[in-house]
């Protein structure tokens, strides 16, 4: 099978980063472009997204892990974003010694906190979006994607042919609630863990109550089962790195850090 399409750039220690669902590399990490100062930046497209080749099956966090572990070569950041932070966390269980330190934004493993109010609603909002828009256009679909987060539903641009197959592959995808995160074997490997997730103070009120309070439930649980740094970022919702400059400095100060102990100094 044809191998997935990486954007390579900058120089330094290599990290790679990992997108989430309706997106593909270079949309996800467009503002952090400014760390291949310091860093080789190895931005994926997850296979069946932007310019990776198609896939034999639906998208599945299980199956993509060996994927992205096999890119861990030489020994590298992990960084995923939502769906792909699910991947990334497969992929670190798979192959913990390539891995200099672990990376997640917002991953929705919404298993992990069942029975809390906000997660459950999410979790029921989203299955229902699914059986019930798989019709839809990819523009529509999307909106209403968000709209069971919580968010108003209003007209976006028209997508483009790329971010259109990115969106219909991901209409198709396995849902990440099944995920049963393998926390023995990350916590094992004993790396470096950063849980990133947004502020959500700049949202409707119900997207705050809903998708809000549902991510940050979550991260909540990841980074007590994985003894982890956690960062916050205000004015951010679920795509913090969007941010820029912020991120980027939190980021690029935690893989400093987990690179002299990776040296061992």
């Amino acid at each position: 099978m044809p191998g997935l399409h990486v954007d390579v750039i900058g120089s330094g220690p290599p990290a790679v980063l990992v997108h989430g669902s309706f997106s593909f590399g270079a949309l996800a990490f467009s503002e952090q472009r400014p760390l291949a100062g310091e860093f080789e930046l190895h931005i994926v497209d997850r296979r069946g997204f932007g310019r990776s080749p198609d896939g034999d099956g639906p998208v599945d966090f299980e199956t993509e892990a060996p994927e992205i572990a096999a890119l861990l070569d030489p020994p590298a950041h992990l960084l995923g974003h939502s769906y792909g932070a699910i991947v990334c966390m497969f992929a670190a269980a798979l192959r913990p010694g390539a891995v200099r330190s672990l990376t997640v934004v917002e991953p929705p493993a919404f298993a992990l906190a069942r029975g809390d109010e906000a997660v459950e609603l999410m979790v029921e909002r989203i299955r229902a979006h699914k059986r019930d828009g798989a019709g839809l256009a990819e523009e529509d679909y999307l909106q209403g994607f968000l709209e069971a987060w919580g968010f108003d539903r209003r007209p976006g641009p028209r997508f483009n042919d790329v971010a259109r197959r990115s969106v219909r592959r991901s209409m198709g995808e396995r849902s990440p609630h099944e995920a049963e995160i393998p926390f023995a074997e990350l916590a094992a490997a004993g790396f470096p863990t950063l849980v990133v997730h947004g502020g959500w103070d700049a949202v409707p009120e119900r997207a705050r109550a809903i998708g809000g309070h549902a991510f940050t439930a979550v991260c909540d649980v990841v980074a007590a089962r994985m003894d982890a740094e956690v960062a916050a970022f205000p004015g951010a919702a679920h795509q913090p790195q969007l941010l820029g400059e912020p991120f980027n400095r939190r980021v690029a100060e935690f893989w400093h850090a987990a690179d002299r102990r990776f040296a061992g100094t």
